[in-house]
């Protein structure tokens, strides 16, 4: 089976260490979205957030199960956008939820499992996106 976690997991993961059974589960092949890694470093503003980032991308680098953003991914996410009703444009407008776009294409275009911790952003996202299966924690 093929996963693909959200930030709100791997900071949880990372903080407290919830979801540790999910995160080191036998059997699943896990993928990173290029866009939760960026959010991850934006965050790492201490040295021991940064080392945590750096060993946590190395098995995925190693593996290249780090998903990047297509140009069909970038059409696809402005037209979702452009496509969503008026009365979500406060969350429209904000960075979180396109990049939560982002995330959920990248999970798709590897036909992986999203897993978030995040209902708001995704369930607006899974109505316009059918394939993608969201698993909210």
């Amino acid at each position: 089976m093929k996963v693909m976690f959200d930030t709100n997991i791997y900071i949880a993961w990372m903080r407290e260490r919830k979801y540790e059974p999910l995160m080191l589960k036998y059997g699943t092949v896990k993928y990173l979205s290029s866009i939760v890694l960026m959010e991850l470093w934006a965050g790492a503003k201490t040295r021991q957030a940064s080392r945590l980032v750096e060993t946590l991308q190395r098995p995925y680098l190693k593996a290249g199960r780090v998903v990047p953003m297509t140009v069909k991914n970038y059409i696809l996410a402005g037209q979702i956008i452009s496509n969503l009703p008026v009365s979500y444009k406060d969350v429209i407008s904000k960075s979180d939820f396109v990049n939560d776009i982002q995330i959920a294409l990248t999970a798709l275009s590897v036909g992986a499992s999203l897993y978030t911790n995040n209902e708001t952003h995704f369930e607006i996202i899974s109505s316009a996106l059918k394939n993608l299966n969201v698993i909210f924690l």
